[in-house]
């Protein structure tokens, strides 16, 4: 269906919202009667295919026609065009599309799951890799870990996640959709129960919501999100490096022209310690570990061997393969190939993807930086702030500066802004910078940034949460590797 068409029927269903899924919640309230009539001789198609509406209990659902104005049963519409439609009691507010309730957070499992999720998937000779959803909507949380005759089932609490060599999708007819990672799936219907199932590597994911409290929407992001699981985050440990290492890895990098931003792994396993840095004969960096090794290259050489293709738990492509013995991993961050390898097969390959996930570029030296310590009145004055936003009461607030910095005051609007002497710190609900030419990049936390300059001022912008931070430096004092590292300083206010 065309954007148009969507904008149109999504319009007559914001029409229709009175008298279909939503009603009840308005009932005893401001709710007026009418009298209208269902109209039984509309019908449907949707991309030239008829469709029926029905309830959530299969019952045939009809248009009301009131005053000449066809009202149409948006519930089930919603379903059929793939368009999450969310209430929220709080503001009395109906949400179509991407909803301010519909807040997602990375799947956080304890070790004690992550074990019983690698055991569970061990039992299946030649499928023993874990694979588990990366994020959730707010609220839900893993319950059991199953095995099926031939899979995994993960049960949430508002969900379940199928992971198995065998796709059972292809014995029911459905609806074929592309998901946000560009993956194919299909949507099918078990004993009353939407199925999405998609192909990520070499097993089917299926992803179901027997509740119903997920839409369809909602299940294609989880679905796009299911990667395989590494090792335990206990494993690893961040990587602190000096500031002569910063300086060094700096001066590596310096030497090729176009290519100067130095990036940097920021895990690493318990233990290991970086070793020395060094260029490449030709056009790369090669980090030295102690346990491991990480070239950094404008060129992808994984694509002269045979390998397996990946994919890593921040949904990037990688590809395993073998040079002499020892196993390498490519990924593309950003405008560069990264290879991590363990010549002394110290990491696993789960380890070694956990590293690759964590390549990002390095900014200035935590020793440039200093800490942002708020008063109990400036803690008073963000929080007031803060709380006159409906829905987006939680305060966040910057925890690094520069070093002769200093915080000035904060200020409200559409959004809230904090001043420093030398910076600019605003969040807001809203991405200020669509609409504008940027750059991408990865903070030295894995988060994805972008670079723009609406006027001749460059702003970094990114999300955290369900807020958008952007942060700028009037009077150019601050580097934009400085202003990248306190962008991973951002966090709510304790």
């Amino acid at each position: 269906m065309n954007k148009n068409m969507k904008r149109t029927v999504a319009t007559m269903m914001i029409a229709g919202m009175t008298v279909s899924g939503a009603a009840g919640v308005y009932a005893g309230t401001s709710m007026e009667k009418i009298s209208a009539f269902l109209n039984h001789s509309i019908g449907f198609k949707i991309n030239g295919s008829t469709y029926i509406p029905k309830d959530e209990n299969g019952k045939t659902l009809a248009p009301i026609t009131y005053h000449d104005t066809t009202y149409l049963p948006v519930r089930a519409l919603s379903n059929a065009l793939n368009t999450p439609i969310q209430y929220d009691s709080k503001t009395n507010t109906i949400y179509i599309g991407t909803s301010t309730t519909d807040q997602w957070v990375l799947a956080n499992y304890t070790a004690a799951q992550l074990d019983e999720i690698k055991k569970t998937f061990a039992g299946f000779e030649g499928f023993e890799t874990a694979y588990a959803p990366q994020i959730l909507i707010k609220g839900d949380a893993l319950q059991k870990v199953a095995a099926t005759n031939d899979g995994v089932n993960l049960t949430f609490k508002n969900m379940t996640v199928n992971v198995s060599p065998r796709d059972y999708s292809f014995e029911y007819d459905g609806t074929n959709v592309t998901l946000s990672n560009g993956a194919k799936a299909k949507w099918y219907n078990v004993n009353g129960t939407d199925m999405l199932t998609v192909k990520v590597d070499d097993r089917y994911v299926t992803v179901s919501s027997p509740s119903k409290a997920l839409s369809k929407a909602q299940a294609e992001k989880v679905a796009a999100a299911v990667t395989s699981i590494g090792a335990v985050q206990s494993d690893m440990t961040s990587v602190s490096y000096t500031a002569a290492q910063l300086d060094e890895m700096k001066k590596a990098f310096a030497v090729f022209a176009g290519f100067e931003a130095p990036y940097a792994p920021q895990l690493t396993v318990k233990g290991d310690a970086l070793q020395k840095i060094g260029t490449t004969a030709e056009d790369g960096v090669d980090l030295f570990f102690k346990n491991m090794t990480v070239n950094v290259s404008p060129r992808d050489y994984s694509f002269e061997y045979d390998g397996t293709n990946v994919t890593l738990s921040n949904g990037a492509k990688a590809k395993w393969y073998n040079v002499n013995g020892t196993d390498m991993l490519t990924v593309k961050v950003d405008d560069r190939y990264v290879t991590v390898s363990s010549p002394n097969k110290t990491l696993t390959k789960a380890q070694a993807e956990k590293v690759a996930v964590s390549v990002a570029k390095v900014g200035a030296a935590q020793t440039e930086l200093a800490t942002v310590t708020y008063t109990e009145a400036q803690t008073k004055a963000i929080k007031d702030e803060f709380a006159k936003f409906d829905g987006f009461t939680a305060a966040y607030v910057p925890t690094k500066m520069a070093k002769d910095d200093a915080f000035q005051k904060v200020a409200g609007g559409d959004s809230v802004n904090f001043w420093f002497k030398h910076m600019n710190v605003q969040i807001s609900p809203r991405d200020y910078s669509v609409g504008y030419d940027s750059t991408a990049v990865t903070l030295p936390n894995g988060v994805k940034a972008k670079w723009f300059t609406p006027s001749s001022t460059p702003m970094l912008s990114f999300q955290i949460d369900d807020r958008y931070v952007t942060i700028s430096s009037a009077d150019n004092s601050l580097s934009k590797a400085q202003i990248e590292q306190i962008a991973t300083g951002v966090a709510k206010l304790k």
